[in-house]
């Protein structure tokens, strides 16, 4: 454990929690809940606790420091509210040389949780990471320290890890490679992971938040969940626009062919290399490349996964061989059990059937992936292209040509409805579905034709082809 100075001008409280602090240099292992005295740690833990309710932080420390020391096993709260009082003393500290001491106390204070409550380790790890990088970023020695930390938090928690954590975590790699300690290749690699996880976690967290939004009524703790998702999510997207901001000159297509092609022969047996190549190469939208199919036929032959399989389903998609796309993108939704990755599996599944021509079965493909994700508006605007590219094949001829005509136009009347329906339950997908809306508005009947064919007092009109929808009638009047 770091010894910590100490310093004569230190309330005396924080003077005794240093000391103590600095001379802690063996974790106990056999140390009950209550420590050796139960009646002095529950008085010790009634004091602490009142004064930290009251954000007096200064009272508090001597009773938590006596916890900290004697009783560590009773309860959590111990770490979790010790980290918070101490990044309120780093932050009202002026003095840098107590500051840094300060600094060490709250890294000391994360290692302790972790020995005696472990469960939650890599997010502890996340949170000592970036605290370090935070505090410390002017200092070579301690990036490369958080860094490390990063890493391992990011190997336990995956898609699990905070946007805090990511963020720290590559602006840690960023740093490291303006440094010459990283590689450039380093830094590509751990956009491809991190981007990975982002998009992952932002498509749970839009579900779960549609769900809130779904309720009528959502109790404080419900209120509270959404809160934290809303701000979890506007932390995703600026480490998103971070990250696509310092590599941007070096993710083109032409570039990361360049990167990934000499090395493949080297990395083929390296499955976590494959799997990062593909994924950013795929996100780039770079899968016409030789290198994304010599990596999508590598991954698959020698580790047949959902996720190879899927990669192999879009290599086949881009090649137009529909049927090996099917299959492939078939086996990825059979083996996969999370819910999130069997929606986008789906999903492609229904844009195979699509670019077949096969409406019917890109429909019930499009329908199930959004039943695996709530609250995602790309199925439906897929289901809206595919009334909009058949309309005209759906509409009659009779021989009448204003009839017959607002039949062939009618089904941009339902194109339109899921379209809206898309943006209104996923506001990501707002300015791609107003495209279309714009573009399809100026097809659709106009109020003249629709007076003379069903009436402008018709609420709704049922098309009848190869799906059965009943529309609004947007010109209706009582």
């Amino acid at each position: 454990m770091k010894k910590i100075i100490l310093f004569i001008l230190l309330a005396p409280a924080l003077i005794i929690a240093q000391e103590r602090l600095s001379n802690l240099s063996d974790l106990q292992f056999d140390v009950g809940k209550y420590g050796v005295d139960t009646v002095k740690c529950e008085e010790n833990l009634s004091i602490y606790t009142e004064f930290y309710k009251q954000k007096s932080y200064d009272s508090a420390l001597e009773a938590w420091l006596y916890l900290f020391v004697n009783a560590p096993k009773r309860t959590k709260n111990i770490y979790t509210q010790g980290a918070t009082m101490f990044k309120h003393f780093v932050k009202n500290e002026t003095d840098s040389i107590k500051k840094e001491g300060l600094i060490d106390d709250l890294l000391t204070i994360y290692d302790y949780r972790n020995h005696y409550y472990p469960e939650q380790k890599g997010l502890v790890l996340g949170y000592k990471g970036s605290d370090l990088y935070r505090y410390r970023k002017s200092d070579l020695n301690s990036v490369q320290a958080a860094y490390s930390i990063l890493e391992n938090s990011f190997i336990l928690d995956q898609e699990k890890s905070t946007a805090r954590a990511l963020n720290y975590y590559f602006a840690s790699g960023a740093k490291l490679t303006s440094k010459k300690v990283l590689s450039k290749e380093v830094l590509i690699d751990l956009f491809s992971e991190l981007s990975a996880v982002i998009d992952y976690k932002e498509a749970k967290i839009n579900q779960e938040n549609f769900n809130f939004n779904s309720q009528e009524t959502l109790s404080s703790k419900e209120k509270k969940n959404l809160k934290k998702n809303n701000s979890e999510l506007k932390t995703l997207n600026d480490v998103r626009a971070n990250m696509e901001k310092t590599l941007a000159p070096h993710i083109t297509c032409e570039k990361l062919e360049a990167l990934y092609s000499p090395n493949f022969e080297l990395n083929k047996n390296d499955f976590d290399w494959l799997q990062r190549a593909a994924q950013l190469l795929r996100k780039k939208e770079c899968v016409d490349t030789d290198i994304y199919f010599q990596i999508a036929a590598r991954q698959y032959e020698e580790n047949p996964t959902p996720k190879s399989a899927f990669n192999m389903g879009v290599r086949s998609l881009r090649k137009e061989d529909f049927n090996k796309a099917l299959e492939y993108f078939s086996q990825a939704v059979d083996g996969e059990l999370d819910s999130i990755k069997k929606a986008d599996y789906l999903f492609y599944l229904a844009k195979t059937y699509y670019a077949m021509g096969l409406n019917n079965k890109s429909k019930k493909a499009a329908l199930e992936a959004s039943r695996y994700r709530a609250g995602w508006g790309a199925p439906f605007i897929l289901i809206g292209d595919l009334y909009a590219q058949s309309s005209r094949k759906c509409g009659e001829n009779t021989g009448d040509n204003q009839y017959d005509e607002f039949t062939k136009r009618v089904g941009y009347w339902a194109a339109i409805e899921k379209y809206n329906f898309a943006k209104k339950i996923d506001t990501s997908l707002k300015k791609e579905a107003n495209t279309k809306i714009k573009t399809y508005t100026t097809q659709m009947p106009d109020k003249t034709s629709t007076f003379q064919v069903i009436g402008l007092e018709s609420k709704t009109y049922k098309i009848e082809c190869w799906y059965t929808e009943v529309v609004q009638n947007p010109y209706f009047s009582n």
